[in-house]
Formats: C-alpha cells, structure tokens, sequence
C-alpha cells in the first residue's frame, strides 16, 4: 500500500481553512472506506502559514473585520456572515462571529511541536480543538487556556501541555523560520498538496468534498 502525506497549510483563524479541513475529512472518510482507500493511505500533515504575522496580541473579532473586512459596512458585514454560515451548515456547524482574535504565531508553535512529538493523529485532533474553539465557542485563537485545552482534548497530558504552552520561547524561532519559507510559495491557504508516486496534486483554496474525493481517488489509482 501506498502512503500518500496530504500536506494542509493553514492558518487556524482563516474560515476558508476550516471549512476546506472540514470538507477533508469528509473526503477522507469517502475515500478510506472505498477500493481507492485500499490501494493508498493517506496521513493528514499540517504547515504553518500566517495571513497576518505582524498582527497584535488580541483585537475584537468582530470590530476588526468591520473595519478591514467590510470598509465599516455592518450590512455588508451581516452579508458575509451569513454567507458563511451557508457554507459551514451542510458540514454540521455554524460560526460565532463574537469573541477575539490575535496573532497565531503560538497556536502554530503547539502544532508543530506536539505533531512532531505525538504524530499525525494527535496533530489532527489538536487542530480539530482549535478550530472549534476559535470558530464556534468564540474563544482567542491563542491564548494559554484554548491552547491547553485543545492539547488535553487531543489526548496530551495535561502537565505537559501547559509546560509546553507556557514556555513561550520553546520552538519559537524554528516555527517563525518555517513560516517565513512557506510563505516564500504559499501567499493564500488553504494549499492541500497530495503526494503520489507519480506526481503531486496541489489544490488552493476551500474545495468541494468532492473536488477532493476525485483529487485522492486518482493519487490512489496512479500509486496503487
């Protein structure tokens, strides 16, 4: 069999990253239980990539897209909302537009810390924890307790989380330094690139399930 790496490049506070993460999985469950699931396997990777790597500590979610998003239009605030909301329902859930948000330069360091440590499964459920919490529970997308609470609910002890979390130097610069390289080919996310035996597919953007069903149906088909 096969082991294709699916690489996902995100940023855990873009929208369009958790719904193309979203639309995914579903892809991967379709696929995995298929014949295409029997040929090749596939392993979720996650790279780190900033929208806004200057950005502050914290800021009102919801008076900054107004501001930056919407050129101080509620209506056209509400327009967007909405629209994402339509998006986000037929996979189960709904944005809360309230809380804050802030740079995400240490939500990205837990990450690749913990993904390198504990694997791709812990990797995934992890940023499963900080999607819900930042999009659906309206909490910081870095702050201590969301980052600590996401570690535990992945399956990493709860000491060794908050050590890790609280030591804010740890990993900093090495997280900083990919970044910076990812961001030299990478200048929109979500990029999912599907590694093959014969070739790689990159796909840019929140596709459809079945855009991605199709692209690791023929990774599984060329490399089986």
């Amino acid at each position: 069999m096969y082991d294709s790496k699916v690489s996902f490049t995100l940023d855990t506070i873009c929208p369009w990253t958790f719904i193309a993460k979203k639309r995914l999985d579903q892809a991967l469950e379709q696929v995995r239980a298929s014949e295409a699931g029997s040929k090749c396997k596939f392993t979720l990777h996650f790279e780190p990539y900033q929208l806004h790597p200057d950005f502050v500590e914290t800021e009102n979610k919801d008076a900054w897209y107004l501001q930056n998003k919407h050129m101080g239009n509620p209506e056209a605030q509400k327009i967007f909302q909405e629209h994402m909301n339509g998006l986000v329902e037929p996979l189960g859930t709904r944005f809360n537009f309230g809380g804050d948000m802030g740079n995400t330069v240490h939500a990205h360091r837990v990450i690749q810390h913990f993904q390198e440590k504990k694997g791709p499964e812990v990797a995934n459920k992890l940023i499963d924890g900080l999607y819900r919490r930042y999009f659906t529970e309206a909490k910081h997308p870095a702050a201590d307790s969301t980052l600590i609470g996401a570690c535990v609910e992945a399956g990493i002890d709860e000491a060794e989380a908050k050590k890790f979390v609280e030591a804010k130097d740890e990993g900093l610069r090495d997280v900083k330094s990919k970044i910076r390289m990812i961001s030299m080919d990478v200048d929109a996310v979500p990029v999912v690139i599907v590694e093959g035996k014969r070739r790689d597919i990159t796909l840019t953007g929140a596709k459809e399930v079945a855009d991605y069903v199709k692209t690791l149906e023929t990774i599984a088909k060329e490399s089986g």
